[in-house]
């Protein structure tokens, strides 16, 4: 058989061309769904050219100047990354509860962004977890979405693809920073997982004893709401830097028997030593408070009016005001419903100029424990105070905080207060207390 010599360069020629066309077929099919997976039920959240369907969380629409749409991806531009700054989270107009959800993602340098889910939107948090946070932000599990390497100091739970905070992503292959990777969600029934890249990277299962284990020593054991299983909106989160996402669609399931069961959670059991401890939020009332002032003569703190300092209670909020003069250069703000003894935490959100918080002896003398330097501005801070057995810990948000306990015996009885400067001021919210019963 007489075979052309211009044959093979032919084929050749027509191969390169049928790979460009099919690359240029594969490009074109960016937000959009095979014939196969629509008959599968998956369905677009994302359409490439708008953001229809979606909105900025707390508000009704896209807020204006926040996420753009270009080159078929939405797009976040650098911003402050809080509530109520130039960006916010957007968030899915539907609500979903059982889902396969499959998004593309890409972060440049440095870059932190999240997909959030298992959230209810406007609810209002007092437990406020990073600076500048108002509690009105998406607060549930959250795909992490990160250039890793600069962030490498990070606890590994909050490195890129873990359900952030609570479980590592491992086994993973990261993408390169600025090429996309492909992310996946999977809630059915009451177990979760996270994919990258193709991999189950990580799982866990709701309600699970070894998940509530997990939340109580997070940060997430300040608000209940964490690792719940409902209906939920799903969030692209504003972390402050440029992200991108492309290729959102899902397929809603219908779970599984084996994964819809009630999960049977045995409590955990106490370490012999220690009490188990009943939680309250306190409601702010002024006869809960009383002020102190230090007494050079009495050696002790006296108690004093309230007119040693003004006291309001406003929506929830205590504001106080230290208005003593050189005679009382000393003065704290004691909070007085319940005895602090034995095993103990104490948690609140201050805002304002507070020299310290303290575990302050019931009886009036020097014997405290203070919690030196919290932040003087004007956010939200959560603090913490808490003793078990013979040992003390304060955090402010997540940091720890200088304690001066020498003179504190650790079965000392005692209140929680705030201690101001004159003419300083602090307010007070979301105060919780728990006691050994």
């Amino acid at each position: 058989m007489h075979r052309s010599p211009f044959l093979f360069p032919r084929l050749a020629v027509l191969a390169g061309a049928l790979l460009l066309q099919t690359v240029g077929a594969l490009a074109a099919e960016t937000n959009t769904l095979t014939p196969q997976e629509q008959a599968a039920g998956w369905k677009l959240l994302f359409d490439g050219r708008s953001t229809a369907g979606w909105h900025t969380y707390g508000k009704k629409s896209v807020t204006a100047g926040s996420w753009k749409i270009h080159d078929g991806c939405l797009v976040l531009p650098p911003g402050n990354g809080r509530p109520n700054g130039t960006g916010g989270d957007l968030v899915t107009n539907t609500l979903f509860t059982n889902f396969d959800f499959q998004f593309e993602w890409r972060v440049g340098p440095v870059g932190n962004s999240g997909v959030e889910y298992l959230f209810t939107e406007g609810e209002k948090r007092t437990a406020l977890f990073y600076p500048g946070d108002t509690g009105d932000s998406p607060m549930g599990f959250e795909y992490q979405v990160l250039d890793d390497a600069p962030h490498i100091k990070n606890a590994a739970d909050r490195l890129a693809a873990s359900i952030y905070s609570l479980v590592t992503a491992t086994g993973k292959t990261l993408r390169p920073v600025g090429e996309f990777n492909q992310g996946r969600i999977v809630v059915d029934g009451n177990h979760v997982e996270h994919w990258l890249n193709g991999r189950k990277v990580a799982e866990c299962e709701l309600g699970s004893p070894a998940l509530q284990r997990i939340i109580a020593s997070s940060k997430y054991k300040y608000y209940p709401g964490v690792g719940v299983k409902r209906a939920t909106a799903i969030a692209l989160q504003d972390h402050g830097a440029e992200v991108a996402y492309r290729n959102l669609k899902l397929r809603e399931l219908r779970p599984s028997a084996a994964n819809t069961a009630p999960v049977a959670v045995a409590p955990a059991p106490a370490a012999p030593p220690s009490s188990p401890m009943t939680a309250r939020k306190i409601p702010m009332q002024a006869a809960d408070w009383s002020v102190w002032c230090w007494s050079k003569a009495d050696n002790r703190w006296t108690e004093h009016p309230l007119d040693k300092m003004t006291v309001q209670i406003q929506d929830g909020v205590l504001t106080a005001r230290n208005t003593t003069n050189s005679n009382w250069p000393r003065a704290i703000l004691v909070y007085r419903g319940t005895l602090l003894d034995g095993d103990f935490l104490v948690s609140a959100d201050y805002r304002g100029q507070l020299e310290s918080f303290d575990l302050q002896s019931a009886d009036g003398t020097n014997q405290r424990v203070s919690c030196l330097n919290p932040p003087q501005d004007n956010q939200w801070h959560t603090l913490l105070l808490s003793r078990k057995q013979t040992q003390y810990t304060a955090r402010i948000e997540e940091a720890p905080v200088p304690v001066v306990d020498g003179k504190a015996p650790a079965g000392m009885k005692g209140y929680f207060c705030f201690k101001l400067r004159p003419g300083e001021a602090v307010e007070v919210r979301g105060l919780v207390v728990q006691v050994g019963r």
